[in-house]
């Protein structure tokens, strides 16, 4: 039923990472489907700063979190599953419906919020994920 299962991730929030792996594993593994994990790295104005970053600041971050999408991969994904990922930078909404239909996404699983939102029911990110994506999108809560 599913072939390519987007997840992104937020490197910085542990339970939302376990929380959407936890789901997209099972899923994974029930219909043979290719895993695609992404981190975005937000804008958040740095284009207008970056005349005033560190030379190579970007790429710097790009390495970084890089390395720690290795770890998880390491860390949680069997190796008869077959995972990517990608990091990405801009709009965190925006790039995983882009990336999603660059690699003919059949689902998207997303994490819910971060601990220090739970007064909100969905996130702003998946939110608009949620409404903007042409292709299914599962919500899961943190335990």
């Amino acid at each position: 039923m599913y072939k390519n299962i987007v997840v992104p991730i937020d490197l910085s929030d542990k339970q939302s990472v376990d929380a959407s792996l936890a789901h997209a594993l099972n899923l994974v593994s029930a219909f043979g489907s290719e895993l695609h994990l992404i981190h975005i790295i937000p804008d958040f104005g740095t284009k207008l700063l970056e005349d005033y970053l560190p030379k190579g600041w970007m790429s710097d971050q790009k390495e970084k979190y890089n390395l720690q999408l290795q770890t998880v991969v390491k860390k949680y994904i069997p190796e008869e599953i077959k995972a990517n990922y990608y990091i990405g930078r801009g709009a965190i909404y925006d790039e995983v419906i882009t990336y999603s239909n660059k690699v003919n996404a059949d689902l998207i699983i997303v994490s819910a919020v971060r601990p220090q939102l739970r007064d909100y029911m969905l996130g702003p990110n998946a939110s608009k994920i949620v409404r903007h994506s042409s292709v299914s999108v599962l919500v899961v809560r943190e335990n």
